[in-house]
């Protein structure tokens, strides 16, 4: 199972004046919070994960992996003025997989606090002088999760080793990014959106490479009444080539389908979301993304289908 990061890092500030609200996993765009307003957004993620991949196929799952991760991340931002917003990302994970390893069975239980995140975005060019509003983004993940989780179930071959870093709650170590975000509104109800954001992973515990990220999402959402957005987003990113480093023994290393995710995968996402009070102070939406397609380093797995709900709440 890859590391799982989550790819809502910025949980995107909204734009007062609309009825209209970026996409799930646009991270806002280029959107930034009024001077002085707090909001709080609450994400929850689940994927399953039974299917193996290699190249631009998928192949046999060999060692019967069957894993589900459910990620809830709850996110504060603050807008220090009005071109400038602060935000801390905290995620929880529970990460739950099963697996064949020639005669033995594998289990794994792994859940707790994962890295959190502090983000800052400022605007370099606002709608006010421009027909569009660009931002950068920069970020630092702090090394706050857990990584010496046990096998739920395991062979002797693993007696007293952790379960491969990917399926850990946290990596062990910095991570940093940058990014720019391009948000243009068509109309008071018609928004689209550009985010890429390039993250750079030093080596990890037990010297494990997750690979360096560039990820890109290109999003647009539309009111289609007071209360109701649709949207429809296009996700894309590139994982350089990873390794396991000796995050666990050899004989272990050599059989495990656990590994961090490495290639590129791309994915659509429709969604929708609901304004009760026909204002973006309270909004509740939800998406699943589809994978559209994928070109992998190597044999490892990768989930089909994410299932997505988000929930926001301006103070």
């Amino acid at each position: 199972m890859k590391k799982i990061f989550i790819r809502s890092l910025l949980i995107a500030p909204i734009l007062l004046s609309a009825d209209v609200l970026p996409a799930i996993n646009a991270k806002g765009g280029a959107l930034a919070l009024p001077e002085g307003k707090l909001k709080m957004g609450i994400t929850h993620i689940n994927f399953d994960r039974e299917s193996m991949f290699n190249g631009a196929s998928e192949v046999q799952n060999r060692e019967n992996l069957n894993a589900t991760a459910n990620i809830t991340t709850v996110a504060l931002s603050y807008g220090l003025s009005s071109k400038t917003t602060i935000s801390t990302i905290i995620p929880y994970k529970n990460i739950e997989a099963t697996a064949r390893l020639g005669n033995n069975n594998v289990a794994i239980d792994n859940q707790g606090l994962g890295d959190i995140v502090l983000a800052a975005r400022h605007v370099l060019v606002s709608m006010s002088d421009a027909d569009y509003q660009l931002s950068l983004d920069v970020g630092l993940k702090l090394p706050t999760g857990a990584t010496n989780g046990s096998f739920k179930t395991a062979p002797v071959v693993a007696n007293g080793v952790n379960t491969p870093l990917p399926t850990q709650m946290g990596t062990g170590e910095f991570e940093y990014m940058i990014g720019l975000g391009v948000t243009k509104m068509l109309s008071e109800s018609w928004e689209i959106d550009a985010h890429t954001m390039y993250t750079h992973r030093p080596k990890a515990h037990n010297n494990y490479d997750f690979g360096d990220e560039i990820a890109l999402n290109l999003s647009t959402t539309k009111a289609i009444t007071s209360q109701f957005n649709i949207g429809v987003e296009y996700n894309i990113k590139h994982n350089t080539k990873t390794d396991m480093g000796k995050d666990t023994n050899a004989p272990l290393r050599s059989m495990l389908p656990f590994k961090a995710f490495s290639g590129t995968a791309a994915y659509v996402t429709p969604q929708i979301e609901f304004l009760p009070f026909s204002k973006p102070k309270i909004h509740i939406g939800v998406g699943v993304s589809f994978l559209a397609h994928y070109d992998l380093e190597e044999y490892q797995p990768l989930e089909k289908e994410r299932f997505i709900v988000r929930f926001g709440y301006l103070f």
